[in-house]
This record gives structure tokens, sequence and C-alpha cells, in this order.
């Protein structure tokens, strides 16, 4: 299988001295596993393809826990620097590479969560109303592709835009977009599939809150294993697992509290919109918590009480 950092969109060099090189390099790969899915991904590469080079900050003066500095190459062109101080704790280095990402596609991360989530309720409502037909994608005023409603595919116009998951959604985000129908039948236009990009969308949505196919009751249940999910936030695993058998919802998988809100919403989004839940299931059976166990218990108790005491009084067996 491949590694998911093998493709990650974004490329990160260190050109340290070989005694920091490989401690660096090893607290990437540690802040890269930890990494909540919807954030930017990133791999490990060469100098000459990289989108950041990681150098000693300052004049090369030997320190216990030297400060690092990020050469950014922004993929408009423009080149920036910035400083990561702190840079040996994971949190420091986890917030420099967020705000490296925004520095190479130009525009705030933040801006995406409610565009993918605009994105998938206009998806959603045209397959529905449009179950086999073409749909027009625009970016700005480019056309990029054609999507196919009935096998979720996806044919590129502009191959550059539509290079990976990540640039379409940074296109999206900086330009504007458009979904339309375009006539005809989805087989006129073949593609790839449209599930990269979708499972993107639905993890970014997740900030936002879930789809409204979430809000129902009823049991979710996996057909298979989620293989988009491999390399995500680790809660995906227990995640998954709860979500094998179809006694959970998004209500019930929240109360276990296994991952944040988001991160929960943004996994239950991306499986719904990449059509790996069997449907119509029936509504998960409530379970008791304890303290709850411990009151019908009681009841229970304390209603045998009573039929004994009434044998009791009929027998003449009352104590005075």
């Amino acid at each position: 299988m491949t590694n998911p950092q093998d493709t990650a969109p974004f490329c990160i060099a260190v050109a340290l001295p070989t005694h920091l090189k490989s401690l660096v390099e090893r607290l990437l790969q540690g802040v890269l596993r930890e990494q909540p899915a919807d954030v930017a991904r990133w791999r490990l590469g060469d100098a000459v393809a990289a989108d950041v080079i990681l150098r000693l900050h300052g004049d090369g003066t030997p320190a216990i826990s030297p400060n690092l500095l990020a050469e950014v190459r922004g993929r408009d062109g423009r080149s920036h620097a910035l400083t990561i101080e702190g840079a040996w704790r994971s949190g420091a280095m986890a917030a420099a590479l967020a705000r490296i990402a925004e520095l190479v596609v130009g525009e705030p991360a933040a801006a995406r969560p409610p565009i993918a989530m605009q994105w998938l309720q206009r998806w959603t409502a045209l397959r529905r109303e449009w179950p086999a037909a073409q749909l027009a994608l625009q970016v700005g005023d480019r056309p990029v592709a054609v999507l196919g409603t009935r096998q979720a595919t996806l044919h590129a116009l502009d191959r550059e835009i539509a290079a990976t998951p990540e640039t379409l959604i940074a296109a999206m985000t900086r330009a504007g977009w458009s979904l339309t129908p375009a006539g005809g039948d989805a087989a006129a236009a073949p593609g790839v599939s449209l599930k990269p990009l979708l499972w993107q969308l639905g993890l970014q949505a997740g900030a936002v809150g879930a789809l409204p196919a979430l809000q129902s009751s009823a049991a979710l249940r996996l057909k298979g294993w989620p293989y988009l999910a491999a390399g995500g936030h680790r809660s995906f695993a227990e995640l998954i697992r709860h979500l094998r058998n179809g006694d959970n919802n998004r209500a019930s998988l929240l109360a276990l509290e296994l991952a944040p809100r988001a991160v929960v919403d943004g996994f239950l989004n991306a499986c719904v919109v990449c059509e790996f839940f069997h449907e119509d299931l029936p509504a998960p059976e409530p379970r008791p918590s304890a303290s709850a166990a411990a009151a019908v218990a009681a009841a229970r108790q304390s209603g045998d009480y009573a039929a004994i005491a009434a044998i009791r009084r009929t027998l003449g067996l009352v104590r005075p």
C-alpha cells in the first residue's frame, strides 16, 4: 500500500548539519503522524522540489535548541522567510507547518471549511436532482473539470488546478467556484474517481459540522474498510471499529469522546459522501449508562419487595 505521506501535496526539505538533520526529520515524522486529518499534509523530500527548506537561523553558532529558518517558495512565485522559535517542541513545529502551508498556497486555511461544506451540499443536491448527468466545475473564470454524477468521476480540463485534491481545494478557496449541470450523460466524460476530493472536502467540512444526512438517529454501518482513511487521524481506526457492526450513529460516537467533534464529523462527512455506509439501517438501541442500569435494578428490586410484602399481608404474616 502506498504511504499517504509519499503523495502529500506539500514537500519539506531539511538543510541542516548532519548531527541535527536526522533529529529534525524524526521530529517532523512524529508531528506529521499526530496531525489532524483536516490540516495540510506534508512529505519529506529534496531541496530542489521542496515547498519549504529548513535551515539554521542566525550565524550558525552552536546552541542546545537552535531556532530554525523556513525558506518558503509560494506557488504564486513569491518567496517568504519564517522563523520557527522553539522548533524542537512538537506544538511549535505543527503550528509552523500550518502557517507555512498558508504561505505556499497563498490563502488562509481557515477559509476552507465553509467552502468545503458548501461544495458538498451543492454536489449532493445536484447529484440527487441529476443522477446521471455531467456537471461543470469552474474555478474563477476557468473551466477546470467535468464531473459525472452516476459514478462520481472527475475528468480534468485544467490538469494544473485539478492535479490533486489539495491544489483544487486551494484554488477554489482562492478564486471561488461554481458547479452547474452541463448536460449529457456522465458516461460521455470518463475520468478518475472523485472520491479523493470528496474525502478531503468531507474532512475539512467537519470543522463546520455534520452533513444533513448524518443528523438523523439512523445507525451507521460501513460497507467495508474506508481505504482513504489510511494515514489519517489516529482516532480513525477506533471510529471504524465502532462503525463496523451498525450499533452506532453520530450522537453515540460523539458521546464516546474518541476525538474532537470536528474530527468525528469530518470523518463521518467523508464516509457518507464517498458512499462508504450502508443505507436504510434502523436506529441503534440506546445503551443505558452505569447509573441508568443501577436505577433499573433498583426499581426492579423495589417491585420485588412490594410483591413480597403484599403476599405476607394476605397470609397474615405482617409483623406488628
